[in-house]
């Protein structure tokens, strides 16, 4: 073996003994203690020198992940600050790209979030808590409206639809609210006035409006507004039933069930059932009564086929035992939870973080006080458990979830006569007792609230003390 090629042997041995442990330096240093000249490196092409932690094609390594503050309200933009080495920094939620040592302004925060850096293998997460500041503000609408209905379509607007305008009138006008401006414009018209009615979110961002009171002779009792063209039409088929108070409840398969109300003629109850099928805009009738004619009550999907149909009261003002409608069997079921056997009308309805709902105030169908029982329905298992009864016993409330799992309740009406409420509180499904919300900056009733994407309420409008339709807005962060 020549000493060139026994040179260069060592030379490749050395070469992989240093791509494991050494750098250049220390490749150096053993060369010179096997007697072999450093110049040999260059042997058979040479190579890279390994790569030192901090440098690329190192390991990855996280020094820190940090935020600007120690905890944040709802609606801040926390800015983070990551430095790493080893490749390329990524946040999630959200799959954000991140440079180290640039602070970064994430998306503003509805909720406590924990915050995971991937660097390669390497992985920090980082909790940011997040509270309310319990406080309300006022904002303008540009318009007044009381007794209208609030959706949030599928672009994170809240449509406000239906109602009373100014002078008790019904509008047309549909007013949309933008979570990110925090203004509304209008978004559109609707055919017919109406309030008493129910406005559904179909898969295609469209919007089914169906029944209510005020509506011309002549005109549709069902129709569709396109917030993207801001135009509305009939529906090419229409209920069976004219009918208000209904519920309108749409199914995991895009249908809606459309459920009892009250019928014209002497406001007789309804026990009919009928179904709206979006792709051929057909109602169709099912082949069942419910078990009970029923109004102002609230529906609840259960399962896909599955809706409870829970409260209100029958037109003689009897209670009504909560039932449970399949869909595809076309039957029904009579539930017997042992309490709030009081007929219970107009409760609001809050779907909370968890999936599950609660119920909450009303008013006695027979005498018209208003009441502070609360209930929350696990759909799991088809659970109904009296919750903590409301500080105030109010009607004629709006009520929204909080991101923390909480439920706002807001104004109403808690005598017998006509009284405004300013009042909010909060009720939490797990407490024995509802702690007291700041006041309303305006007393109102038969107003809206609606839980925003940025973890923000969004009350609208509503009656003031005067019987007047509001033209304010307030917002609880």
């Amino acid at each position: 073996m020549t000493t060139l090629r026994r040179e260069c042997i060592y030379h490749s041995l050395l070469q992989s003994l240093c791509r494991m442990t050494m750098n250049r330096r220390e490749l150096l240093r053993a060369l010179a203690a096997l007697g072999l000249p450093g110049s040999l490196a260059a042997c058979g092409g040479g190579g890279q020198d390994s790569a030192a932690p901090g440098v690329p094609g190192s390991a990855p390594v996280i020094s820190a992940f940090t935020a600007d503050k120690a905890a944040y309200f709802v609606g801040d933009a926390p800015v983070v600050t990551a430095t790493f080495s080893g490749g390329t920094g990524r946040i999630d939620p959200g799959n954000i790209a991140i440079a180290s040592g640039t602070p970064l302004t994430l998306p503003s925060l509805s909720s406590t979030t924990t915050f995971r850096l991937t660097v390669g293998s390497a992985t920090r997460d980082l909790a940011l808590p997040v509270a309310y500041r319990n406080s309300f503000r006022t904002i303008p609408m540009g318009f007044a409206r009381a007794s209208h209905v609030a959706v949030t379509g599928t672009d994170g607007r809240v449509l406000i639809l239906g109602g009373e305008g100014q002078g008790g009138m019904p509008p047309l006008d549909v007013m949309a609210f933008a979570p990110a401006t925090e203004t509304f414009v209008r978004a559109g018209a609707l055919t017919t006035g109406r309030f008493s009615h129910t406005a559904t979110v179909l898969a295609d961002g469209t919007v089914l409006v169906v029944g209510g009171s005020r509506t011309v002779s002549g005109t549709t009792i069902a129709e569709l507004f396109d917030p993207r063209t801001g135009q509305a039409r009939a529906t090419a088929g229409q209920p069976a039933v004219q009918r208000s108070r209904h519920t309108a409840t749409r199914l995991a398969d895009g249908r809606v069930l459309i459920a009892g109300g009250l019928t014209p003629g002497g406001n007789v109850g309804s026990d009919t059932v009928e179904l709206y099928d979006p792709a051929t805009q057909q109602f169709t009738r099912l082949n069942l009564r419910l078990q009970a004619t029923r109004y102002a009550h609230v529906a609840v999907p259960l399962t896909a086929n599955l809706v409870l149909l829970y409260g209100g009261a029958t037109v003689g003002g009897a209670a009504v035992r909560p039932e449970v409608v399949d869909v595809v069997a076309q039957s029904s079921d009579l539930l017997n939870p042992p309490f709030d056997t009081t007929p219970r009308l107009g409760a609001s309805l809050v779907k909370r973080s968890t999936g599950d709902y609660t119920t909450l105030g009303g008013e006695d169908a027979l005498d018209g006080r208003p009441l502070a029982a609360t209930a929350n329905i696990a759909v799991g298992g088809i659970s109904i458990q009296p919750g903590a009864p409301l500080s105030t016993a109010r009607t004629m409330h709006a009520s929204a979830a909080l991101s923390d799992g909480r439920v706002l309740v807001t104004g109403g009406n808690d005598t017998l006569a006509y009284h405004p409420l300013a009042s909010t509180e909060l009720y939490g499904p797990t407490s024995t007792t509802t702690v007291a919300g700041p006041n309303l900056a305006a007393a109102r009733l038969l107003h809206t609230a609606t839980a925003l994407p940025t973890g923000k309420v969004l009350v609208v409008g509503g009656l003031d003390p005067d019987r007047v339709a509001l033209s304010t807005a307030e917002i609880y962060s």
